[in-house]
């Protein structure tokens, strides 16, 4: 688990995004390290980058190894953000018409659902904390966001993201990215707001 005690680290470990973090992304695309498949996780979560970029209205994702797939079609969406579980199933933060959402593998229902984030959050990001083949067991999809009080939010995947931890109060800007750094820290790229 990367973030212990579900709060920030009281002592500062910043450092370099890993790779394909350190990519500048924007927020109609976004890059992460995965599998050799969807779905086939036999290679491990850092074989190789894939991208996922809205195209029109559609959300697709790809790899070297993986032709362009349409993962899902909706009008209105203006930001994503991808991560990957244990199993290399795809989960996906969105804003769509303003509305902070996620698609993601439910296994209680062995299919993939729309979730919704609470009223005015803001700047949905994800990651797997911990893509190491030795943390397979502890790692977690963590979904984090900007509430609608300014608090720097996450949900995790060990809790089914039905639980909000705070990590920060007053954040007025937004998150650009999440992911792990190079000295295996989980870290968090903010913007001022403009």
């Amino acid at each position: 688990m990367a973030i212990p005690n579900n709060s920030l680290s009281s002592l500062l470990m910043a450092g370099l995004f890993l790779p394909p973090d350190d990519l500048e992304n924007s927020f109609l695309i976004d890059f992460e390290s995965g599998g050799i498949g969807l779905s086939d996780p036999s290679a491990g979560l850092r074989y190789q980058t894939w991208v996922l970029k809205l195209v029109g209205d559609d959300v697709i994702i790809s790899a070297a190894t993986w032709p362009e797939q349409i993962l899902f079609t909706l009008p209105g969406i203006t930001e994503i953000s991808l991560a990957f579980d244990q199993n290399m199933k795809p989960f996906v933060a969105f804003v769509e018409n303003g509305v902070a959402k996620f698609w993601w593998f439910d296994t209680n229902i062995s299919a993939t659902k729309f979730s919704t984030l609470p009223a005015n959050s803001r700047s949905p990001r994800c990651c797997i904390d911990d893509k190491r083949q030795t943390q397979t067991n502890s790692s977690d999809i963590i979904l984090t966001y900007v509430t609608g009080s300014n608090k720097l939010a996450f949900r995790q995947q060990r809790d089914r993201y039905e639980v909000e931890h705070i990590l920060a109060s007053d954040v007025a800007g937004r998150v650009i990215k999440v992911g792990m750094n190079h000295v295996n820290r989980l870290q968090w790229l903010m913007q001022d707001p403009v």
